[in-house]
């Protein structure tokens, strides 16, 4: 993953995922911080209002085929 910001693109690692507070956090790092991404009941709404535009449907689709794809072939 990669975020845009005043001072370039940097890479997102994400480490970590879990639920809490009602919610879902993700801890990684961002360029040379420490960054964490929290996301609640009142974000998803907004979110699957992006997630479900065409365009990015269409993304997510071939993502994850794409995904099950090469897990299929690894197994083999």
């Amino acid at each position: 993953m990669k975020v845009s910001s005043p001072i370039g693109e940097l890479p997102f690692e994400p480490r970590s995922i879990r639920a809490r507070d009602g919610g879902i956090q993700m801890e990684g790092v961002m360029g040379a911080w420490p960054a964490k991404v929290e996301i609640d009941a009142d974000d998803i709404p907004g979110l699957l209002r992006l997630v479900l535009r065409p365009g990015v449907l269409g993304v997510l689709i071939r993502i994850a085929f794409a995904q099950a794809g090469r897990a299929l072939f690894r197994r083999r």
